[in-house]
């Protein structure tokens, strides 16, 4: 079974992009369903999927249905932090923060453990 990484970096205000994340998110579910390791992480002006409302409706029940499925690691804390997105405050209660104002995830830890990643 294959392991993969699903890293959205897609602008959800932006049509085009939001149905390019949500085709992503959808088939990092059916992989999962499949018995593929599966995980979403979001990066970028994807940090903002959570939190946005998007031109294609698609993309928020795309996005709670891999919350549902447990596959969504969380989204770069350094893109979501005030010199950048300024939007830490809003994801903070929602969906897991991971690296810093000075840090982005390098995914060493998940590439070490074999994970391909695919980048949206």
């Amino acid at each position: 079974m294959a392991k993969l990484l699903f890293v959205i970096m897609d602008d959800p205000n932006n049509l085009s992009e939001s149905i390019r994340a949500a085709h992503a998110l959808h088939y990092a579910v059916e992989l999962k369903k499949e018995g593929h390791e599966v995980y979403v992480y979001f990066d970028g002006l994807g940090t903002k999927i959570p939190v946005s409302e998007s031109p294609y409706k698609g993309l928020r029940p795309a996005y709670e249905k891999a919350l549902r499925e447990g596959i969504v690691l969380g989204v770069c804390g350094y893109c979501a932090s005030p010199p950048h997105l300024n939007i830490r405050d809003k994801l903070s209660n929602t969906i897991k923060l991971i690296g810093d104002e000075e840090h982005h995830y390098a995914f060493t830890d998940l590439i070490n453990k074999d994970f391909q990643l695919i980048i949206s």
